[in-house]
């Protein structure tokens, strides 16, 4: 195999990271779902997976499973938290230019359904 194929995540000092994941661990993605009602402690990881160089006849599998409220379910955050904890611009500063800020396409009040498709809107 390719030791440069694999996972790769931004971290949030802006250094391009490949992760390495033990066989016997399971890792978890946090999304902007996660970062809003954790009030901004939690923080979506940009991330990319590249694949071998030399790929003929091997392919990457994955399944993904998303974790997230209903179509109407809110989209608050904690008592105590603010708009600014949550989408702070530090963490704005490293993000791939194509990614859409946070702070564009949820606002305060939206539900998930409203949440997701903003963001379907900015990206497709």
């Amino acid at each position: 195999p390719d030791p440069s194929a694999g996972l790769y995540i931004k971290s949030r000092n802006g250094k391009l990271v490949h992760v390495s994941i033990p066989s016997d661990c399971l890792a978890f993605q946090i999304g902007e779902t996660s970062q809003v009602h954790s009030g901004g402690i939690l923080q979506a990881t940009p991330h990319a997976v590249k694949g071998c160089r030399h790929s003929d006849g091997v392919t990457r599998e994955s399944f993904a499973v998303f974790m997230e409220p209903e179509y109407h379910g809110d989209m608050n955050i904690p008592e105590g938290k603010t708009v600014e904890d949550t989408q702070r611009k530090d963490a704005e500063q490293f993000l791939p230019p194509s990614v859409r800020t946070l702070r564009s396409r949820w606002k305060l009040g939206m539900n998930f359904g409203e949440f997701s498709d903003a963001t379907f809107a900015a990206f497709y």
